[in-house]
């Protein structure tokens, strides 16, 4: 995938987080995509192109949604900072790693807007949608996105740091 493949993904992405997921109420504690998408950007693409990719899917995701602006995009660069020492360190062919760090990326990210919904609604936290919400997105995400993560990188034929995945 170039550059511009990825940004009609990333734009992909957007719509149907922020669009599908709310005209089909099934879907709305499913994966959580743009998540997953981020964990993609760190372990395969270069730090400058993954780190342009995930500001551009969090600038998208703060205008888009109705949260507070900014919340996304310093979610996603954190998610950045924080796992590209281990990319290094990580077996990444083995799909429990994959699990391991997208299910830190989205407690991270759940963690961060509970704190902030908390604060702006503090009725909205307490209630057991919410919260049960936060954790079936959880359990699909980290059951789903080692697939969805290896399923874009074999669509990335021409990328120089391509790790090959059984």
């Amino acid at each position: 995938m170039n550059l511009f493949q990825r940004i009609v993904l990333i734009l992909l992405l957007v719509v149907f987080q922020t669009t599908g997921y709310y005209f089909i109420p099934e879907l709305k504690n499913f994966v959580n995509l743009s998540c997953s998408f981020v964990v993609y950007a760190v372990l395969f693409l270069s730090f400058g192109e993954g780190l342009f990719l995930v500001l551009l899917l969090g600038f998208l995701m703060d205008s888009i949604t109705s949260g507070p602006f900014g919340l996304y995009i310093s979610v996603y660069f954190w998610i950045v900072v924080g796992f590209r020492p281990f990319v290094t360190m990580l077996n990444l062919r083995n799909i429990h790693a994959l699990q391991f760090l997208t299910g830190t990326a989205i407690i991270l990210e759940n963690a961060v807007f509970f704190v902030v919904t908390s604060l702006l609604k503090p009725e909205t936290v307490l209630s057991p949608h919410f919260m049960k919400g936060m954790i079936f997105q959880f359990l699909w995400t980290v059951a789903l996105s080692p697939f969805l993560i290896r399923f874009l990188n074999a669509m990335d034929l021409n990328h120089k740091t391509k790790v090959q995945l059984k």
